[in-house]
């Protein structure tokens, strides 16, 4: 299969800085503020159209809306009552971070949002500011494209799992971890590295394996 081609739209240094300072907002106030799950509020940005604004690098959006504009443009797509805050101080933690390194990774890469998001979970990418947030934004970059080609890749579980000649139905009999865990697993839907001590060790002993072979680098 050949590498899949992403169009890099050129743009202007002014619509970087806006748009990442508006996607860290919209991150920071929608998680904090406005209390939505961060997984709710990326679907919603996906859903809405709004990631595809930025991903066009419309001025209208990128430029000319405050976060709290986007956040009632996102509303209807989203479970909630309560209206977007009136008002909201934006802090730069953790989902600030993401949204604002976010807004680098689109425009220097060219890759959609949408595979960003329904790669790798909120949790995850949220995860990634203590050993990233002080590395310069290239790193990030290295880091969050290795992990999106890698998710097109089999887990070590799976490939493990294969090699045993085992069904996943016949592994969760085996190990006595839920057959939902290891779909979980596999598909990337939970990250197998933070799975217990004890859950690696009965995947493990019913593979055959040490515990090391069936996380993931």
């Amino acid at each position: 299969m050949g590498r899949m081609a992403y169009e890099v739209v050129n743009f202007d240094f002014e619509y970087l800085d806006d748009a990442r300072e508006t996607l860290g907002a919209l991150f920071d106030i929608g998680v904090n503020e406005w209390k939505v799950s961060g997984e709710d509020l990326t679907q919603a940005f996906l859903a809405s159209g709004v990631a595809e604004q930025f991903e066009r690098h419309n001025p209208v959006y990128v430029s000319g809306k405050s976060a709290l504009d986007l956040l009632r443009l996102l509303a209807p797509y989203l479970a909630i009552e309560k209206p977007v805050p009136a008002q909201a101080q934006v802090v730069p933690r953790e989902d600030y971070w993401l949204g604002w390194i976010l807004a680098y990774y689109q425009m220097e890469t060219g890759r959609p949002y949408r595979q960003v998001f329904d790669t790798v979970p909120y949790d995850e990418l949220v995860a990634m500011f203590y050993p990233l947030h002080e590395a310069p934004e290239q790193k990030f970059v290295e880091v969050l494209t290795r992990r999106l080609e890698n998710a097109s890749l089999p887990t070590r579980l799976r490939r493990q799992r294969k090699l045993c000649g085992l069904s996943q139905k016949q592994l969760a009999k085996a190990s006595g971890v839920t057959l939902r865990s290891i779909q979980m697993y596999e598909q990337r839907q939970k990250n197998i590295n933070r799975a217990s001590a004890e859950t690696l060790y009965r995947l493990a002993f019913a593979l055959h394996c040490s515990m090391e072979n069936l996380m993931e680098r």
